[in-house]
């Protein structure tokens, strides 16, 4: 398969691309709006309503899972769907998170619009994407922004994630996870970050609650889920490691790990 369409098919392409993105970019700014900070009369942040939110680890797992393929592909689709799961998770944490989980839905909505585009067929997955993108002077260039460079940051952010889910697990449920959410975030994001933001990110990771907190957020206090949870946490967090680590190596070798 050729990495460049034809001019006229190309030019379908673009025109289905700038409506889904136009899309895209309501529905982030609608889920932005879901999730921004809640404040009372006196303009105090209060609890965000997070009943709506059903998250599901079986799904984080299965999608990881499905985004390894047998013949070395990095599926997009399985990517996109346990990221999508994930930031369910950072919205039930609450305001902690808000900084991450509005960029998250506006970057996986636009790697949703590129796989359902014209250039679908090109997005099928990692490594397809960075070809194509490759070939047709994408990765760099101004004219439409890069699905190699949105999914970079994505991630980046996973690595986070993974060291936080492991930190989660190991952790006791009266054990607070500020300290070291704060530090693993200096350890990880916090290199691709300006100053003013990584030391802004820092203090609010401080501000994380206990185990025992995130827990009853996650599972409403069914202990059965809990259960549930604990047992797959393990298989999840190998899961998210092996992608983050292929992606890694991935981008390593195409010389993308900087991509600006």
């Amino acid at each position: 398969m050729s990495a460049i369409p034809p001019p006229v098919e190309q030019h379908q392409q673009q025109l289905n691309e700038a409506s889904c993105l136009v899309n895209g970019q309501n529905e982030g700014a609608a889920a932005a709006a879901a999730v921004a900070v809640d404040t009372d009369e006196n303009n105090m942040p209060v609890e965000i309503n997070t009943q709506d939110l059903n998250f599901d680890l079986q799904m984080v797992l299965d999608g990881f899972m499905q985004c390894k393929g047998d013949d070395g592909q990095l599926y997009l689709d399985g990517y996109l769907r346990a990221y999508s799961e994930l930031n369910k998770f950072l919205k039930i944490l609450g305001t902690i998170f808000n900084f991450v989980s509005h960029d998250i839905q506006k970057k996986v909505t636009i790697l949703q619009c590129y796989r359902k585009g014209g250039a679908g067929d090109y997005y099928y997955s990692i490594q397809s994407m960075i070809e194509y993108e490759r070939e047709n002077n994408i990765l760099t260039g101004s004219d439409q922004q890069s699905g190699s460079r949105t999914l970079l940051r994505l991630h980046r952010g996973l690595e986070f994630i993974g060291g936080f889910f492991s930190e989660i697990h190991k952790a006791s449920d009266d054990s607070g996870l500020g300290s070291s959410a704060s530090e693993l975030y200096g350890r990880t994001l916090a290199k691709y970050h300006n100053w003013v933001l990584a030391k802004t990110a820092s203090a609010l990771l401080l501000m994380m609650p206990n185990k025992q907190t995130i827990v009853e957020r996650i599972t409403g206090g069914n202990t059965s889920i809990r259960a549930h949870n604990e047992a797959l946490m393990p298989k999840v967090i190998e899961a998210m490691n092996s992608v983050y680590n292929l992606t890694q190596k991935l981008y390593e070798d195409y010389g993308l790990l900087d991509l600006p």
